[in-house]
């Protein structure tokens, strides 16, 4: 049932577009085209409706798609079954939502019975809604933007400072402790550091870029996880392509370092840190956002800040190491 108050604009009247296909689904791909060229009305088509016997709606084939088929081949065989619908009924804001979130270009609609009635068209919805298309995505965008950060979907509604600084201090906790270990690890190499000052002037270079493909891998799972849509090839390609880019870094890095350092010995040290970290970064930004919510916990809230933590005191770890034993 729906609330009270809800609109119900889109699906009432002339925006409702009856300019649509159906098929059967043991119609021929020649017999589906030469419906659409018999069909009335002049608006643009973009999906191809299958019905059952019954004329119930059971699949939806993208015009591209029909026309790149073979004449001969039938509807079954290239439908696809999972058709996103809506209701007769639906008020605009369901509309509104199906819009944003599977961004297609037309929705069929459908009564009780499960029958294609009409369909509504993208260009409709932005006429109708284009303020508040707008302010929808945008309110998304600030949202997952917060959320990475650390802030709560909320924070723009906070009026105490107190409870804002409550929301924010736990994860402040985070960064202390991990930048106080990473002052434990640069204390345990005091010596190098002190014999080596070169070593201390590419800590902000080493660490940066660690840190930065650290959290671009973490922003692709989170964005994963957020659009319930996983994809392990596209993640393993993702964590290998940001390594790659480690790599080329590191390489240049290693350049700059050979004008600082008349050892042949620290290039190879900054080109070997910076591929590892940045390799071990972009595989802990892949797998935290997936770990934490596995364990119930906002992949947003938690992955980032741990990733920048952990990057960062391995890579010190890794880069002391390598100096000490290469160049000590």
């Amino acid at each position: 049932m729906d609330a009270p108050g809800e609109a119900h604009f889109l699906l009432q009247g002339d925006r409702l577009s009856r300019d649509f296909v159906s098929v059967g689904v043991e119609d021929t791909v020649a017999q589906a085209l030469e419906k659409m060229r018999a069909a009335p009305g002049s608006n643009e088509i973009f999906y191809c409706y299958a019905c059952d016997p019954a004329g119930r709606l059971v699949g939806v084939v993208p015009i591209r798609k029909l026309i790149r088929a073979a004449p001969d081949e039938r509807i079954a065989s290239l439908m696809f079954t999972r058709v996103v619908k809506l209701p007769v009924d639906a008020p605009d804001s369901l509309v509104e939502d199906f819009f944003v979130t599977y961004r297609f270009l037309a929705f069929p609609v459908v009564d009780a019975e499960g029958r294609i009635v009409g369909v509504v068209e993208v260009g409709n919805f932005v006429d109708t809604f284009s303020d508040t298309l707008f302010d929808e995505v945008e309110g998304r965008v600030r949202d997952e933007v917060f959320r990475f950060v650390g802030l709560p979907e909320n924070e723009l509604r906070q009026t105490h400072p107190v409870s804002m600084a409550l929301r924010r201090f736990p994860w402040l906790l985070v960064n202390i402790g991990g930048g106080f270990l990473a002052a434990t690890v640069s204390r345990l190499f005091e010596q190098t550091v002190e014999r080596l000052v070169v070593v201390a002037a590419f800590i902000p270079m080493v660490l940066v870029l660690s840190e930065s493909l650290g959290v671009q891998t973490t922003a692709v799972s989170a964005a994963m996880i957020a659009n319930q849509r996983v994809d392990v090839p596209q993640m393993r390609r993702e964590v290998l392509g940001t390594s790659l880019a480690g790599m080329m870094a590191a390489g240049v890095v290693a350049l700059l370092g050979s004008l600082y350092s008349p050892h042949l010995a620290f290039p190879f040290v900054l080109f070997i840190a910076i591929t590892l970290s940045t390799s071990l970064a972009a595989g802990l930004g892949a797998l935290l956002p997936f770990a934490f919510q596995r364990f119930r916990v906002d992949p947003h809230l938690a992955s980032a800040p741990l990733v920048l933590a952990i990057s960062d005191n391995v890579t010190l770890l890794t880069y002391f190491t390598l100096v000490t034993r290469l160049l000590g």
